[in-house]
């Protein structure tokens, strides 16, 4: 006695993007404080330190995005901005395919998420424009970690 069984598949190319996008939409929604804001906040890229300025709401703010890549298939989507009192760095890791990797670290700190929100409090010396300069290292659940330098300028509060 022989079986046999087949499906059969519509293949559609964008079905699995938009799949992950809205995957790494949610996660983006869920794990950072003003991730429902990233669309309509300022690029860093447009805008002037010296000449623009913020307040509390996070259409005045200033978005920083940078692509940081593990391998071909891995990488990190970084996100940086400062609000009147902090400047926010969220990490997001991201995959060409559909596996849903993690970050492991961050700075040898235990993260074990898909993203991360670091929040650091503005220092009281630090004035509109200085360049805030940090480097990361960040672990994936396998493979090498990457490091990544940032230089963001800040923009001060409007009066």
């Amino acid at each position: 006695m022989f079986f046999s069984c087949s499906k059969k598949e519509d293949i559609d190319p964008d079905f699995d993007d938009q799949d992950q996008q809205s995957e790494a939409e949610r996660i983006m929604l869920e794990s950072f404080t003003h991730g429902e804001f990233f669309a309509t906040m300022k690029k860093y890229g447009d805008e002037e330190c010296e000449s623009s300025c913020l307040n509390s709401t996070p259409a005045s703010w200033v978005l920083q995005e940078s692509i940081h890549r593990f391998n071909a298939q891995f990488f990190i989507d970084l996100k940086i901005y400062n609000t009147p009192t902090d400047i926010i760095y969220a990490f997001q890791i991201k995959s060409s395919n559909n596996s849903r990797p993690f970050i492991r670290s961050i700075n040898g700190e235990a993260i074990n998420a898909p993203a991360y929100e670091l929040k650091v409090p503005k220092e009281s010396d630090w004035n509109t424009c200085d360049a805030i300069e940090e480097r990361f290292t960040v672990s994936r659940g396998a493979g090498q970690p990457i490091l990544i330098d940032t230089s963001y300028k800040l923009f001060g509060t409007c009066d």
